[in-house]
């Protein structure tokens, strides 16, 4: 996935979480991105990704019927180490230590950041996929989460 298709999911996730005066339609929406520069094409894939992860995840069992266990440790593959940076990758460990990262979300994260990489995923990259993928499970149940970790902002999670 190209930075622009990802820069745009990251415009239309705080459209979404209320980060920004969020267009009353889908259609003025796609206008202020063309407006901003944005092609149609790279709006389009934008728009399909976001709803591929809402197709599968409408599949998938929600975070809330699974229940925390104690943190695993994970060894990624030679082919994910090449996809996902180190800080990305150290980012996910941080977040599956603290107890804010189910198996399944963490495992559906770096699958949809292998199949993404075109050049690895920086961190930010990274923490669009993080959010975006919590988001599309539980928007309450994440929220003050998301909302944290793309502010790195790490002292309000214990509070």
């Amino acid at each position: 996935m190209s930075e622009r298709v990802l820069a745009i999911v990251n415009l239309i996730a705080k459209y979404v979480l209320g980060a920004e005066d969020a267009p009353i339609s889908e259609h003025e929406m796609i206008a202020e991105l063309i407006s901003v520069g944005f092609e149609a094409e790279e709006i389009n894939d934008a728009f399909s990704w976001m709803e591929s992860v809402a197709l599968q995840q409408s599949r998938d069992q929600s975070v809330a019927d699974i229940p925390m266990q104690q943190p695993s440790y994970r060894l990624f593959s030679p082919e994910e180490q090449s996809a996902i940076s180190m800080e990305a990758i150290g980012f996910l460990v941080k977040l599956r230590t603290m107890g804010l990262l189910p198996d399944e979300a963490q495992e559906e994260i770096i699958e949809r950041a292998v199949r993404a990489a075109d050049d690895p995923i920086n961190l930010q990259e990274i923490k669009i996929i993080s959010a975006l993928t919590l988001l599309s499970r539980s928007n309450n149940l994440w929220q003050r989460e998301i909302d944290c970790f793309l502010d790195n902002d790490w002292t309000r999670i214990y509070h």
